[in-house]
């Protein structure tokens, strides 16, 4: 697991359209960490939260860091039968 692939799979929600369709079909947690293994971007929600840490630092403008938080806020919601 990685810092790194949080801040590509970060990067891939933001970019690539298909990428972020096959999010939105996830339910839960368990076919997440599925999802993660099949596109070798595993990482821990601590990664993701010091990578979203990182990542928000570097925004220069608010429309980068309102990006930034709606994958925050999706990545919060295929999880949250955990939380």
């Amino acid at each position: 697991m990685s810092i790194g692939n949080a801040i590509k799979f970060m990067k891939n929600v933001d970019l690539d359209s298909s990428f972020r369709k096959s999010l939105y079909k996830l339910n839960g947690i368990m076919e997440f960490r599925k999802f993660q293994i099949a596109e070798d971007l595993e990482f821990s929600d601590a990664e993701f939260e010091d990578a979203f840490n990182h990542l928000h630092s570097e925004c220069q403008f608010a429309e980068q860091a309102d990006k930034l938080f709606h994958v925050k806020h999706l990545f919060e919601l295929i999880i949250c039968d955990t939380k």
